[in-house]
């Protein structure tokens, strides 16, 4: 497998842009405490988040080359969703180093920025899901595509904020705040993982609606990684587990560590299924 500048630039993305929606959530909830305490336990993650899409730029130039190459794709915007995804991803990145930048110099969360920016990378999801959805590769030409992406958008941000939010919370003593923000990231993390189960579930009525050749193909590629399949939705579901452990359980304090092993679990299985998801393409 070659892409693996590819499947560093859309785990790291596609989690910021998740990351940043749940960012939108959070301000929500804990907007009550006042600009300072929101800054405060918000800054972190929001710099994780403006760092995590500098990564994917920095692997988005690996995938294609020189920088030239990728004003040369955007072109063909008109026609190319390739072309679209390099300008809305253009975008996001700089919306989210914006937002970061913005709140650092004004001591201050803005929660239009937040959603703004959320919005633009759904919208690059769907750009980023599109250009694979439109190939001829068996596997990737199907609602699958956008199931996975989303979902791991939904999966990873969640997780994410929830494990880089917990510590400022508990410093804060705000033990009520961290644990209905925990409920809400278990819930999303969740509803990630439908839709991408969902996808999945639609998989192989997709696979009708190609040749019987290029669908034997496509099944005969992801053979040998059956097993790794099978290891990625058991590591996901440890994950969710922990993630939900703290969320549900009766005891108020939330326990940072756990938080982390469940962000490392989580990340690692979603790797995996990226991984294989190229393996189609190879």
């Amino acid at each position: 497998m070659h892409e693996w500048a590819l499947l560093i630039f859309s785990i790291c993305v596609q989690t910021a842009i998740g990351g940043m929606f749940m960012l939108w959530l959070y301000q929500r909830n804990i907007s009550k405490s006042g600009d300072e305490t929101t800054f405060t336990i918000l800054k972190t993650p929001l710099i994780i988040i403006a760092v995590l899409s500098l990564i994917g730029l920095g692997a988005s130039f690996g995938h294609l080359g020189a920088p030239s190459n990728a004003f040369n794709t955007i072109r063909n915007i008109g026609s190319s969703w390739m072309s679209r995804e390099i300008v809305v991803t253009g975008l996001f990145i700089a919306a989210a180093c914006i937002t970061a930048g913005l709140a650092i110099l004004q001591k201050k969360i803005n929660p239009i920025l937040l959603i703004v920016t959320a919005i633009i990378g759904f919208v690059d999801i769907y750009c980023m899901a599109s250009i694979y959805s439109n190939s001829l590769i068996s596997g990737w030409n199907s609602i699958n595509t956008f199931t996975s992406f989303y979902g791991t958008a939904f999966v990873l941000g969640a997780v994410l904020i929830a494990s880089f939010t917990i510590p400022a919370l508990r410093a804060k003593n705000m033990d009520d705040n961290a644990k209905a923000l925990l409920k809400l990231s278990f819930f999303t993390a969740l509803f990630g993982i439908a839709i991408q189960l969902l996808g999945v579930a639609l998989f192989p009525a997709a696979m009708t609606d190609v040749n019987i050749m290029a669908a034997t193909a496509a099944t005969s590629s992801l053979e040998p990684y059956q097993g790794t399949i099978a290891i990625r939705w058991v590591i996901e579901v440890i994950g969710i587990v922990l993630l939900g452990y703290m969320a549900l359980s009766p005891v108020k304090k939330t326990t940072i560590t756990v938080a982390f092993v469940a962000l490392i679990v989580i990340g690692f299985a979603e790797g995996l299924s990226r991984y294989v998801f190229y393996v189609l393409g190879s």
